[in-house]
């Protein structure tokens, strides 16, 4: 496979320029930036080598596109390296987001750490593996199936859990069966599980941990409220490390701090910074966001202006930031040109405009007009700043924490005043 590099042509910039796809393997090693002191992820790292403890839990957010993901992947990268056994879970690919029940999100754990077990030397016939896969059998299988798994060796059997696990989010009427059965037999599910756990710690000589993305992307406040404030007993019982993301606006819910008390740490990943709350351009968090695209786009690609101009518009989001080229990419092909230039940024950040456009109700503006000039966000009805946080037209940012709002809104704000005269 050949190394990826700064593209020099307008198609691989587009292809390098995927929002959507967070940073692992050779995109991390190749795409990777380290972000500025006051907006990393070290504070976690630290404390989980720091801590001694075989199974303690983090709480993990940042609003949409900050980044969570590639920095999770880094962070498994790392703890790998200090001495860590790292089971990363994707719960957006496997549950389903929108009927999310903590046992769901158990009963799926208990299969993926089957298959890191195998990965182990753990074959199938270990009394431990078969001590979860009886569980399964028992309580989630129905009989026809029990039986195929029975008889299912190698690497049928990892084609019989993908079946299962594909049907508990797929089939609605079998999941909820499933979770009453599970909620049932929870405590007999953690018991064989936490056994096998402790097998695979014994064998690989080092601490699991496990790191559950994706479940920031629920968003029905209530559910995920209920998800870790009711269920945080079930999710705190695996014996082993876990990081589980949450929402980003739950932890602006009156319920959070029942939450969070349950947990044994929680962390926000910071926004990128452009400017200060002063409105002074922020150097750091501007140099980092032009050398992420760079390390995607030649420099023959984009002009300095039109480089400044996209680091501005994203307004520190990454995933914007990536969606702002796709978008000035496909300006100037439109223009049959070979460069960026600052109109395809304008003509990108417009795009943008267009989106909150349709999404904002007018009394919207009142309240973004107050976040603009205060940096404040106290003052707004609690459901009404949830909402704006969630839609990303309200952005947070660290140090003394202070709000504002997205470029593109801001660019609408202006618009609305010069039409009213």
């Amino acid at each position: 496979m050949a190394q990826l590099q700064p593209a020099r042509t307008l198609p691989e910039a587009y292809r390098n320029c995927d929002p959507m796809r967070p940073l692992q393997g050779e995109w991390l090693r190749a795409f990777y930036v380290e972000r500025p002191p006051d907006s990393r992820a070290d504070r976690v790292l630290d404390e989980l080598r720091m801590d001694a403890s075989e199974d303690d839990k983090t709480l993990f957010s940042g609003q949409q596109g900050a980044g969570e993901s590639t920095e999770l992947y880094r962070l498994e990268q790392m703890l790998q390296a200090d001495e860590h056994l790292t089971i990363f879970f994707s719960a957006d690919q496997a549950l389903n987001l929108g009927d999310l029940h903590y046992t769901d999100l158990l009963v799926l754990l208990g299969l993926e750490v089957y298959q890191v077990g195998r990965r182990q030397g753990i074959s199938a016939s270990d009394r431990k593996a078969q001590d979860l896969l009886f569980w399964y059998r028992e309580r989630v299988l129905e009989q026809d199936e029990a039986e195929r798994l029975q008889s299912e060796v190698g690497a049928e059997i990892n084609l019989g859990l993908i079946r299962l696990a594909a049907r508990l989010a797929q089939d609605a009427p079998f999941r909820e069966t499933v979770r009453a059965r599970a909620e049932a037999g929870l405590s007999d599910l953690l018991v064989r599980l936490n056994d096998l756990l402790q097998e695979i710690r014994n064998r690989a000589g080092r601490r699991i941990l496990v790191i559950v993305d994706g479940l920031d992307k629920v968003y029905d406040l209530r559910q995920a409220a209920s998800l870790f404030l009711y269920g945080a007993n079930a999710l705190l019982a695996p014996a082993c490390r876990v990081i589980y993301t949450v929402p980003f606006p739950l932890f602006y819910s009156p319920d959070f701090q029942q939450v969070r008390q349950q947990f044994h740490r929680q962390f926000l990943l910071p926004n990128i910074k452009t400017h200060t709350r002063q409105g002074e351009p922020y150097p750091a968090g501007r140099n980092m966001l032009k050398e992420v695209v760079l390390r995607r786009i030649h420099h023959d690609l984009i002009t300095e202006k039109a480089l400044d101009a996209l680091v501005e518009a994203s307004g520190g989001l990454l995933r914007e930031l990536m969606r702002l080229a796709r978008y000035s990419i496909l300006a100037v092909r439109r223009r049959n040109g070979n460069r960026i230039l600052p109109q395809d940024i304008l003509q990108a950040r417009r795009e943008v405009r267009n989106t909150f456009r349709r999404i904002l109700h007018e009394e919207d503006y009142a309240a973004l007009w107050q976040v603009y000039n205060t940096k404040r966000i106290n003052a707004l009805e609690p459901d009404l700043a949830d909402r704006l946080l969630h839609n990303l037209s309200v952005l947070e940012y660290n140090g003394d924490t202070w709000w504002d709002v997205h470029p593109a809104v801001r660019d609408l704000l202006h618009e609305a005043r010069e039409e009213q005269g």
